[in-house]
């Protein structure tokens, strides 16, 4: 029975040190923890000292020629592309400064002018002012996008809109229906239009054949096509981020306008311009095409 005993505490002794063994085994043993590196890409840093080139083209919309002409940066391979809506009555070359200034910074620019859309005696693209609507201009944004995406210098993937007042409105349309949109901005945009429209001739029928908006010419047909819309109720359709660009001192469209569409947009921010009012100086344009190209580099805040 002793030994017994005996031989019980031999095997429970060597049991125990072998669990001690183990549990300094373990204690010792080193723990890895898994780390996920997550690396930013660098800032770009954006100076509008490049050089670009400028080549005119023509489009079919509508049944009608179009007249654009691309800023394109004179840079090896693919680059970002701005369409450019211009306001109304204008044409290429409203807000030029912006443009180029983008063009300069490495983005290219595709502006076009819309059909009727320029009040000017020798306008470059074909059709009346009369026959012009903010929907014949959507209409026209649309077949520009889709000619200018296709061009060989542009990155698929980073197609933005970009339209000052009236032409903003419009671009604002259009971007409610386009997915792959990177970015909009919009500089004082014509988002008063049909509210003004409305509250100008209360009853439609009893408007006239034709009218004169701010110097350009206009039918019944731009009274009938604006008079339905609700220039807010779409903007939340719009997946793109946007930046709006608005005059503190603006009396055609006042900011409040703007203010209105923030509340509206999914990813906005709103840009206001000290002592400006529904125009930019040169000195302002270029300023604005900095700001612009950095958030397309760098992202858009």
């Amino acid at each position: 029975m002793k030994q017994r005993l005996k031989l019980l505490g031999t095997l429970f002794a060597v049991l125990l040190l072998g669990a001690c063994g183990l549990l300094k085994e373990n204690a010792e043993a080193p723990t890895t923890t898994a780390v996920q590196e997550t690396t930013q890409a660098p800032r770009v840093e954006v100076k509008a000292d490049g050089t670009y080139t400028m080549k005119e083209y023509t489009f079919v919309s509508n049944g009608k020629k179009l007249y654009a002409r691309a800023y394109i940066p004179d840079v090896q391979g693919s680059v970002p592309l701005v369409v450019y809506s211009h306001g109304l009555g204008a044409s290429v070359e409203h807000d030029e400064e912006v443009q180029k200034t983008l063009a300069k910074s490495g983005v290219a620019v595709f502006s076009f002018e819309f059909a009727g859309g320029s009040s000017s005696s020798s306008p470059k693209s074909e059709g009346a002012t009369t026959d012009m609507s903010v929907l014949t201009e959507v209409q026209n944004l649309r077949d520009a996008l889709q000619f200018a995406s296709s061009l060989p210098f542009v990155k698929a993937d980073q197609l933005y809109l970009m339209g000052s007042s009236q032409g903003g409105f419009v671009s604002a349309l259009l971007a409610q229906e386009v997915a792959n949109l990177a970015g909009v901005f919009l500089l004082y945009p014509a988002f008063s239009l049909p509210d003004d429209i409305r509250s100008t001739f209360p009853i439609l029928d009893a408007a006239p054949e034709t009218f004169n908006l701010l110097g350009t010419k206009i039918s019944k047909k731009y009274l009938a096509d604006v008079y339905p819309i609700d220039a807010y109720e779409g903007l939340s359709k719009i997946s793109a981020p946007v930046h709006i660009y608005h005059g503190a001192d603006d009396f055609i469209v006042p900011i409040t306008a703007s203010k209105k569409a923030i509340k509206s947009l999914k990813d906005a921010r709103l840009t206001t311009l000290d002592d400006t009012g529904h125009s930019l100086t040169a000195e302002q344009q270029a300023q604005i095409g900095l700001e612009i190209a950095d958030e397309i580099f760098n992202g858009m805040k």
